[in-house]
């Protein structure tokens, strides 16, 4: 027959039970609150967001690929920009005349976004046309890691024909659309890029659309103007940051001539035809001499090329989970 247990013990073996389990429970307890304690990272939307409304101009260097994309971030540059012409040539290999469509631009700029630390803007030309695409689209776009879509008012066809066939969209149109992408998006920047025409070498239309796409919820508006005065004419009227195309014979990509111009992003002009030049007289040396001696003195260093692609990170990485050495080269 069992023994009955007397009040002493049962305390005793409840004091025990408590002991053990309040034991098991302090490094789940600790492990909690450490994890509160740390801050949330930020989105590369806000990281964005704090670099474009900060002191000093940002300069968006523009990359064609991952690679490339990496060695602006080695370079120091805070901001990528990744342009719609990029992924038409690197997908397809032909202009910028709207043959890629917008998912693709989407999927392209992700895919850059995906492998550097820093920030990229990604060119998504209207982003979809309509408000439903548009608001598809931007969320698309967040949830990949772009930190800021750009999209204009230029209709396809006028893409398509490059500026042969007129065509933005109405002003109500684009208001629309930027209202979608604001609804979709979290922390994304918008930039609303106004392309509309300048009859007469008249801005009117163009800045009376800037303000108006401002207003609707842009965060940030894209236009072209030939000097910095109508740059600082437009940011009084805008109110909001201005984007712009930099680093040409008369907008050098300085913060001197941002501020000066009161631009608070810019993008450089694309560098892919500097590469392709680079791979073209390689060719040409190879084809006549049978080697490539001579273009070989400009190639990457090798000291740069593993900065690129990480090589040092990969073989931490290696090391830590005890691969063999020869599956990551220690270079």
């Amino acid at each position: 027959m069992a023994r009955k247990t007397n009040r002493r013990e049962f305390v005793q073996v409840a004091g025990l039970a408590a002991t053990g389990l309040m034991a098991a429970a302090g490094p789940l307890a600790a492990a909690a609150a450490e994890q509160q304690a740390r801050p949330a990272p930020r989105s590369m939307g806000a990281r964005f967001r704090a670099l474009m409304n900060g002191p000093e101009p940002l300069i968006c260097a523009n990359a064609y690929d991952v690679l490339s994309a990496r060695l602006i971030e080695v370079h120091g540059f805070k901001g990528v920009f990744v342009g719609s012409s990029a992924a038409n040539q690197q997908l397809v290999a032909l202009p910028d005349q709207a043959i890629v469509t917008v998912s693709e631009l989407v999927e392209f700029a992700i895919v850059i976004a995906s492998n550097v630390d820093i920030p990229v803007v990604a060119d998504l030309d209207d982003l979809g046309a309509t408000p439903l695409n548009v608001y598809r689209f931007a969320k698309q776009a967040e949830r990949g890691g772009i930190a800021c879509a750009a999209f204009d008012d230029r209709m396809p066809l006028n893409r398509a024909t490059a500026y042969s066939a007129p065509g933005v969209f109405s002003k109500a149109r684009m208001i629309d659309n930027i209202h979608a992408a604001a609804d979709a998006r979290n922390d994304m920047v918008l930039i609303a890029r106004c392309l509309a025409p300048t009859p007469n070498n008249s801005y009117t239309e163009m800045l009376d659309r800037a303000a108006a796409y401002a207003e609707a919820g842009a965060d940030c508006v894209w236009m072209g103007l030939p000097t910095a005065q109508d740059y600082v004419k437009a940011a009084d009227i805008v109110k909001k940051p201005l984007f712009a195309v930099i680093g040409g014979a008369n907008f050098p990509a300085t913060a001197a001539a941002m501020k000066a111009a009161r631009v608070a992003v810019g993008q450089t002009p694309p560098m892919v035809n500097i590469a392709l030049a680079a791979v073209d007289k390689a060719l040409v040396e190879l084809k006549t001499t049978g080697k490539m001696a001579e273009a070989q003195k400009t190639a990457l260093s090798r000291e740069m090329s593993d900065k690129v692609e990480q090589v040092e990170e990969l073989n931490a990485r290696a090391r830590k989970y005890n691969l063999p050495r020869a599956s990551t080269t220690e270079r």
